[in-house]
């Protein structure tokens, strides 16, 4: 499709022709810099699930640079992207229009991040892995939905406690919060009256949940984590550690209601 004059593209999977109905959830999951649609479709490992659950995935490609990511701040071109993506994929692939969710990791979320805050019209969840924000200005007017964080202590790109960034030139002079800071901030958006509770699911796991929520909001704290996809197949060492102790993809498919107890 083309936005704003520039040819973009992304890959579509479908799940098999007997798990086909007429109204799917789909998944939109955006890859991080430097990495690209094909790569991030393999690695977050949506596709065999789907196969069993019946949602459509979604695996978009950032606009083409040095170094492929997500503009996710200022230029409205990558959230009309999604934005459009969604509008495709229900006009043409039997998704449901109300349960559309957006994932990604690092740059890809950001991105994901960056629609929770622009996009609340047009998506039903939201799942940032080793990347997250809220600005107030930017954020204050959407609308509640579901939020699940993943984080991993030891995230060498961007830091659990905050601080610069490190993703060489693509990030020259960006800074991150704190990870737990920006959960609580999130937490407050969508009207939480209590916590965070901690739960240690794991010895690399520790799940932040709040209550009272208008719409529910979980961060799940990778201790020793590296900047990697909880659960993925792939062990990507030069950024850390990678726990296998809980499956970002899946856990966050439970929290927004597209896996249940029949589903997986």
């Amino acid at each position: 499709m083309t936005i704003d004059g520039a040819n973009r593209s992304f890959l579509v999977h479908l799940p098999p022709i007997a798990r086909l109905r007429g109204s799917m959830p789909l998944v939109v999951d955006f890859h991080g810099a430097g990495s690209n649609m094909q790569q991030q479709d393999v690695y977050s490992g949506f596709d065999p699930i789907a196969d069993r659950a019946g949602f459509v995935v979604a695996s978009p490609n950032g606009i083409d640079a040095a170094i492929r990511q997500w503009r996710f701040l200022g230029t409205q071109d990558d959230v009309v992207f999604a934005r459009s993506i969604v509008k495709v994929l229900v006009d043409q692939a039997c998704v449901d229009p109300t349960r559309a969710f957006a994932t990604g990791i690092s740059s890809g979320g950001a991105m994901t991040a960056s629609l929770a805050c622009q996009a609340s019209d047009d998506f039903a969840g939201f799942a940032p892995v080793a990347a997250d924000f809220y600005v107030p200005a930017i954020c204050g007017k959407a609308k509640p939905r579901p939020i699940v964080i993943f984080h991993g202590s030891a995230d060498p790109v961007v830091p659990y406690a905050g601080g610069a960034v490190h993703a060489g030139a693509v990030a020259r002079g960006a800074t991150a919060p704190p990870a737990e800071q920006t959960a609580a901030l999130w937490a407050r958006h969508n009207g939480c009256t209590s916590g965070p509770m901690a739960t240690t699911l794991g010895t690399q796991v520790v799940r932040l949940s709040w209550s009272g929520c208008v719409a529910p909001v979980a961060m799940y704290k990778i201790v020793g984590g590296g900047h990697t996809w909880p659960g993925s197949r792939f062990d990507v060492t030069r950024l850390g550690l990678t726990t296998h102790q809980i499956e970002a993809s899946q856990t966050m498919l439970r929290a927004f209601g597209v896996l249940t107890d029949s589903t997986q």
